[in-house]
C-alpha cells in the first residue's frame, strides 16, 4: 500500500465516511478528554495541525475550544467534505510524510488514527516531519489502535478500497518520537467503546525538545 492507494481509497468513501464519523467524538469521552487536555497545554501563539483530519471532527472540536487549528489530509475528497462541514476552516491537501508547512510553524500536531496507515519504514519520516514543523515546546497528541495486528480492507462501506490498518505498539511509537527529538509525557490505554472495532486504543502525548 502506498499514498496513492490511501488517497484513492479515502476519496472513494469520503461522503459516506463523513456521515458515519462526523459526530463520533460524542460517544468517546476519553477522546474528548485528551483533546481538551491537549488544548489546555498547547502553546497558544501558533496554530495546531490536525494531520489526517478526514471530515475534520477533531479539528472542529479543537476550534470550538478556541484552538487555532488547520486540517491536513492526503485525500482531496476528505478535504472537500471537511470544508463543506465547517466553511472557513483552513483545510488543505497534504501528506504527513511531506507536510506543506514551514519549519517551526506549529504549536501542536494532532494525529488521530492517521499513523495507522503508515508502513514501518515510513513512520520515522512522519515523526521527523512533526518535529520539523513544531516549535520547541510544541505538543504532539497521537491516538492509534494498539497492538501488532494488520487488517486489510478491499471493500469499505460497500465500495472498493485498498487499505491496510496497522495496530501500533505504544512503546515503539514512543521510541520513534523520542528519536525524532520529543519527550514523551503521557500514555493512556483504553478498550473499545460500544460499536467500535474490537481493539485497544492508545493515546500518546509528546513535547518537542528545544
Amino acid at each position: 500500500m502506498d499514498s496513492t492507494s490511501i488517497r484513492n481509497s479515502y476519496d472513494a468513501v469520503a461522503d459516506v465516511y463523513a456521515r458515519g464519523f462526523t459526530a463520533d467524538l460524542a460517544s468517546k469521552p476519553l477522546d474528548r478528554a485528551m483533546l481538551t487536555a491537549f488544548s489546555e497545554q498547547v502553546p497558544k501563539e501558533a496554530p495546531v495541525a490536525d494531520v489526517g483530519c478526514g471530515p475534520a471532527q477533531v479539528a472542529c472540536y479543537l476550534a470550538d475550544l478556541g484552538v487555532p487549528v488547520l486540517g491536513l489530509d492526503v485525500s482531496p475528497g476528505m478535504v472537500e467534505v471537511a470544508r463543506a462541514r465547517r466553511p472557513g476552516l483552513d483545510v488543505r491537501v497534504g501528506s504527513m510524510l511531506d507536510l506543506p508547512l514551514g519549519d517551526g510553524e506549529l504549536a501542536g500536531v494532532v494525529a488521530f488514527y492517521s499513523l495507522i496507515h503508515l508502513q514501518v519504514d515510513e513512520r520515522p519520516a512522519a515523526y521527523a516531519e512533526f518535529a520539523r514543523v513544531l516549535r520547541p515546546g510544541g505538543l504532539v497528541l497521537a491516538a492509534f489502535h494498539a497492538g501488532e495486528e494488520t487488517r486489510h480492507l478491499d471493500s469499505w462501506f460497500d465500495r472498493p478500497v485498498a487499505l491496510d490498518f496497522f495496530a501500533l505498539r505504544p512503546d515503539e511509537v514512543a521510541a520513534g518520537l523520542t528519536a525524532a527529538g520529543f519527550s514523551v509525557e503521557a500514555t493512556l490505554m483504553r478498550g473499545p467503546y460500544p460499536g467500535e472495532a474490537d481493539t485497544e486504543r492508545a493515546y500518546l502525548v509528546a513535547r518537542r525538545l528545544g
